[in-house]
C-alpha cells in the first residue's frame, strides 16, 4: 500500500484522479496488536480500524490523515502548479495538516510511553508472556512505520515545493511568503522526524 501512495504522490505532474489511490492513513496500537488499515480510494472517506488485544488496552489509537489530505490538496493544485497563489494556498494547507499530525503524534508518543512503562515493569516482574511481548513489539513497529510513511510524504511535498521555489527564482519572481512557508515545512518535517524517533525509542525499550 505504501508503494501505491509513494508512486501516486511523488510526481506533481500526474493527472489528478488518474488511479484509485490507496493510502495507508492511520496507525493504531492496542495492548498487544496494532491494526493500522486506512484506505482512501479515489478521494473517498477513509475507514480506520483499531483493535486491541490482551490486557490493558491503550484504546483505538489515532488516525494519521496526512496521506489522504496530501492527495486531496495535490488534486486541487493540478493544472495550477505554476501559479504562485495556488502554490501558496497548497503549501499553507499542507503545513496546517502537518501541524495537526505532529500534535497527534506528540499525544501518541506520550500514550505509548506510558504503555511501555507498564510493559517494562511486567518484564522485570516476569508477568508477561513471550507471546504477549512479541505482539507488543509488533504493535509498536507498525505505529512507527506508519509515522515513517508520513515522513516520506512530507519529504516528497517539501522537495516539490523547493523545485517550484527554484523555478520562481530563475524567473525573477521570488516570494517572501513562499520562502517562509517552505521554511515552516522544513521545521514541521523535523518535528515529525523527532516524534517518530521517540516512538522508535519506546519500541527499543522492550
Amino acid at each position: 500500500m505504501l508503494l501505491a501512495v509513494m508512486t501516486g504522490c511523488s510526481t506533481m505532474g500526474e493527472k489528478p484522479g488518474s488511479s484509485g489511490m490507496a493510502a495507508l492513513e492511520c496507525g493504531a496500537v492496542g495492548a498487544g496488536l496494532a491494526t493500522a488499515i486506512c484506505i482512501a480510494a479515489g478521494g473517498s472517506a477513509a475507514a480506520c480500524a483499531g483493535a486491541a488485544a490482551g490486557g490493558g488496552a491503550l484504546g483505538a489509537g489515532i488516525c494519521y490523515t496526512y496521506a489522504q489530505k496530501y492527495e486531496k490538496r495535490r488534486q486541487e493544485l493540478a493544472g495550477k502548479e505554476n501559479d504562485l497563489d495556488a502554490r501558496l494556498k497548497y503549501v499553507r494547507g499542507l503545513n496546517a495538516d502537518s501541524e495537526k499530525l505532529n500534535q497527534d503524534l506528540s499525544t501518541r508518543v506520550a500514550q505509548v510511553s506510558k504503555r511501555t512503562d507498564k510493559i517494562v515493569a511486567q518484564i522485570n516482574e516476569g508477568t508477561i508472556s513471550q507471546q504477549e511481548l512479541v505482539r507488543e513489539r509488533e504493535g509498536l513497529l507498525k505505529e512507527e512505520n506508519t509515522a515513517k510513511d508520513q515522513i516520506a510524504l512530507e519529504k516528497s511535498a517539501l522537495e516539490d515545493m523547493k523545485r517550484f521555489q527554484v523555478r520562481q527564482a530563475k524567473a525573477g519572481s521570488q516570494s517572501a511568503e513562499l520562502d517562509a512557508e517552505i521554511r515552516r515545512q522544513e521545521h514541521l518535517l523535523a518535528e515529525t522526524q523527532n516524534a517518530t524517533r521517540a516512538l522508535a525509542a519506546q519500541r527499543q525499550r522492550i
